[in-house]
């Protein structure tokens, strides 16, 4: 087996892993990045935010041509649909792209890569098992960042053919005539807004009282009367118990209100969650204990307990988003340079690609009205682009100190609201105050002036 040496040995070429490694080798330290997938991009990549955002993206045309009398637009045609292997093709297209992308900074910062499943087998050194036959790779700093995977929940059935994960959507062939989506999280409320608007019968079966429950409520209330909109059947507080073949469909078995109901559908999508990914990795030898939650307990340096060990991104179980995880990533790296700098997690915005789509940053109403904090919402319906684009719905709600006029928080629902979030956060970022928004001049005609009238907006109420 060959030995090798190095300063620093990362397990995990997603965002967690890559930015660091990047960094570290940048700065001249030798650094090892084992991946035991086909190319650095982790789950984000390969199953998660881009392949859906590219089938969402498919999807919102579709609508857009079908709905296009609204913009003036006359069209006369018998058919139209969505050629699932012809998106499938696209998708492996921007993959294979992005991947090269990757493997070429990687290649330029003199980062080495080794494709094979890693394993810890002492406090210094990480086998690995690649084409090539075993490596050892021996470390003083060791960075952890081997992700999340799909929680599989004890249903009976989970294992018939037609019952699929997430990661198995952006491999279907054709598109599902119905589709029956347990979780009503954000995966599966992402993935249920793209089927409905290609003409898939679309039904969210929830456990929780609400979909997005962990959402603002105005966002919830919000996306629930959209996926109403494009026929989508929803219903909460309803737990599965079983999975059946019926014939050529498949029969999912809930209880809902006490009484037992059913709902059938030629696919089964089983959407509850994601948990770290820390089985096999042997940290018993590195003297790390696991969290309550299978996570690797860090501090605000991405540091374990166990202190030439890192933990960054989804494993360690702070927050499960590829941006928050790229930041850990370069928190990690920092510390291992000697440049202190701790990770906040007050000012991270995530989106939900939904119809309609939706973005938050910072705290929620709830919190907002236990702080004794100002609530102001402001319509789309006020601003010039949004009526151009046809958005009437959408709305920005701000949170602020009606005092001291330091904002807190927003929540977005409507066109480009992943976009539009970024001002938000970068005012929470440097503990700004609504005045930092209405001094700054936004263009005219765009949807970001609708952030700037709601900041007007919330100093009238102040």
């Amino acid at each position: 087996m060959r030995e090798l040496k190095y300063d620093v040995v990362v397990i995990g070429g997603g965002p967690g892993g890559t930015p660091g490694a990047n960094m570290l080798a940048k700065k001249g330290l030798k650094v090892a990045l084992v991946e035991k997938g086909v190319g650095l991009g982790g789950t984000c990549l390969f199953e998660g935010c881009i392949p859906s955002k590219i089938y969402i993206e498919t999807a919102t045309r579709y609508s857009e041509i079908k709905n296009s009398s609204k913009f003036g637009i006359t069209l006369s045609y018998d058919n139209i649909s969505v050629d699932f292997g012809a998106l499938k093709e696209r998708k492996e297209a921007i993959l294979k792209a992005r991947v090269e992308r990757a493997e070429k900074i990687a290649k330029m910062n003199k980062l080495d890569i080794y494709y094979g499943v890693a394993q810890i087998t002492d406090k210094n050194s990480v086998e690995v098992d690649t084409k090539d036959g075993k490596v050892k790779l021996l470390f003083d700093k060791l960075i952890i960042a081997t992700g999340s995977e799909t929680v599989k929940p004890p249903i009976s059935g989970i294992n018939l053919p037609g019952v699929i994960f997430s990661e198995d959507i952006f491999k279907l062939e054709a598109k599902p005539d119905s589709i029956a989506i347990i979780g009503g999280g954000y995966i599966g409320v992402e993935i249920a807004s793209m089927f409905a608007r290609v003409d898939t019968k679309v039904i969210i079966i929830e456990a929780l009282p609400r979909i997005l429950a962990t959402e603002d409520v105005s966002i919830s209330e919000a996306v629930t009367e959209g996926l109403k909109n494009v026929n989508v059947d929803m219903y909460t507080d309803a737990k599965v118990s079983v999975i059946e073949k019926e014939g050529e469909l498949l029969k999912v078995n809930y209880k809902q209100n006490g009484e037992d109901k059913t709902v059938q559908a030629e696919k089964v999508l089983v959407a509850v969650g994601r948990r770290p990914r820390t089985k096999e990795l042997n940290l018993d030898v590195l003297n790390i204990k696991l969290g309550n939650h299978g996570e690797i307990p860090v501090n605000e340096y991405m540091q374990t307990e166990n202190i030439n060990v890192y933990a960054t991104g989804d494993v360690n179980g702070r927050i499960m988003l590829a941006h928050a995880a790229t930041r850990e990533s370069i928190i990690a790296a920092k510390a291992i340079l000697g440049e202190k700098v701790p990770m906040t997690y007050n000012a991270i915005p995530h989106a939900i690609f939904s119809e309609p789509e939706a973005a938050s940053v910072g705290i929620d109403t709830t919190k907002a009205h236990e702080l004794g904090y100002k609530v102001v919402r402001y319509s789309y319906a006020e601003d010039a682009r949004a009526l151009i684009v046809g958005d009437k719905k959408g709305f920005v709600q701000i949170i602020a100190d009606p005092k001291t006029h330091k904002l807190y928080g927003m929540q977005i629902v409507g066109k480009g609201a992943g976009e539009l979030i970024a001002e938000a956060t970068q005012v929470i970022r440097m503990n700004g105050k609504v005045e930092d928004i209405t001094a700054t001049i936004h263009t005219h005609p765009t949807l970001s002036e609708i952030i700037a009238e709601a900041a007007e907006e919330a100093l009238s109420s102040f």
